[in-house]
């Protein structure tokens, strides 16, 4: 169930349905498979040998709108000397979503379901990655062992590579469109082995981003003050061990927190619990869709609040500095649960918002240096042969700068 606290002008149908029951049993198997790598944004896709497109492959987000690779390049042009590694392994994936933590849990894990059968415990998993990644984020790996893919059997390339076979495990979720059954099993998995830490747990937490020091979300004491007040315990994830995360999401009833990562730990909830989503931007996109896609599979009620106090209207997903306070919804929402607080609390939070107005300045600044940076880019792109040379050259000088 949702219920939401948000003005009529950027109110929006907000539904997930559960995801296909897809299982090992459709694993796609491709002979002499090529994984061949897209070096722009350094994901794969997996070819056989006569250059035939492996469909399972192709890694879908945002409803099936998009796909990782964004370009899927011909594999008979790009793979006549590629390497060989004489083995038989399991296709992952890669790309930005195996090095962000958010987007790891929600879309990296999704063919991962394999290494909960014993019959490929023992095979190498296959992650594509930026060339000078030698290894994966110390968190991707604790991640893949608690569902029973050790270290030593994940291969990493950054280069169109041959194997004697790969597996291909249809994604097992799509980003703001479903989450499969199966993937419930991958994550009761990782939370009875990481969630079992010996440490206080709470009913009711949240999760703060107000010690991240990233400069992108300004004015949340107010609103951490309230939640204290009336019985939730402050918890700043980047604190704490990634167990020790797990087993306080695992250990509560209710989690709430302003939209983004740290949200998507209701994903190692028990199910028949609440997730309260606060939004910090204006603009009606943001990761409501995808909160909800967690929450329907995990069996969680939803509510939804509109947070923003910003002075100019962003988007979710965005570098731009954004500042949350106590809005007409979210007073709403205190009043509704009869949550305790003072005038004090709920007021502009003037010093939060002189902050907010700096970083804004500094932001504008960086953006007129990207915006020169690319059109050098462009520039120099045009002496790519084909597009697919020429968005991978493109792509190549603007990540020198990031």
């Amino acid at each position: 169930m949702i219920k939401m606290y948000v003005p009529k002008d950027i109110t929006r149908k907000i539904e997930s349905k559960p995801g296909p029951n897809i299982g090992v049993h459709d694993v796609k198997y491709v002979e002499n498979g090529i994984i061949c790598v897209d070096a722009a944004d350094y994901s794969g896709v997996v070819y056989d040998i006569n250059g035939d497109l492996c469909d399972a492959s192709i890694t879908y987000r945002f409803g099936g709108n998009t796909s990782i690779p964004r370009f899927t390049p011909p594999c008979n042009r790009i793979t006549r000397n590629c390497d060989f590694i004489n083995q038989k392994v399991v296709f992952l994936g890669g790309g930005y979503i195996f090095s962000h933590f958010g987007h790891f849990l929600t879309e990296g894990l999704s063919r991962t379901y394999p290494g909960l059968y014993k019959s490929f415990q023992n095979m190498k998993f296959v992650v594509v990655v930026r060339r000078g990644t030698t290894q994966l984020p110390t968190w991707a790996t604790i991640l893949f062992g608690a569902i029973g893919i050790a270290p030593e059997n994940i291969i990493l390339i950054n280069r169109t590579t041959r194997f004697a076979g790969v597996y291909v495990p249809p994604q097992g979720s799509v980003i703001t469109q479903h989450i499969s059954p199966i993937m419930s099993r991958v994550f009761d998995k990782i939370s009875k082995n990481l969630g079992g830490e010996k440490i206080k747990t709470y009913d009711k937490i949240y999760l703060s981003r107000s010690k991240m020091n990233d400069n992108r979300t300004f004015g949340e004491g107010n609103i951490e003050r309230i939640f204290a007040k009336n019985g939730y315990k402050i918890v700043w994830p980047e604190t704490l061990p990634l167990s020790q995360q797990i087993t306080l999401a695992r250990g509560c009833r209710v989690m709430a927190g302003t939209a983004g990562t740290a949200l998507h730990l209701a994903l190692f909830m028990k199910p028949h619990g609440t997730v309260v989503q606060i939004k910090r931007n204006k603009l009606a996109p943001d990761s409501a869709e995808i909160q909800n896609d967690i929450c329907v599979a995990r069996k969680l009620d939803f509510i939804y609040i509109a947070g923003s106090v910003e002075d100019i209207p962003s988007k979710h997903f965005t570098d731009a500095p954004q500042i949350v306070g106590v809005t007409p919804e979210l007073k709403q929402f205190f009043d509704d649960n009869k949550f305790k607080y003072t005038n004090k609390d709920i007021a502009f939070d003037n010093v939060a918002h002189e902050k907010y107005m700096a970083q804004r300045k500094k932001y504008k600044q960086k953006q007129k240096l990207n915006k020169v940076i690319n059109f050098v880019a462009r520039m120099i792109s045009v002496f790519g042969i084909t597009k697919y040379r020429r968005q991978t050259l493109r792509e190549g000088i603007i990540n020198l700068f990031r």
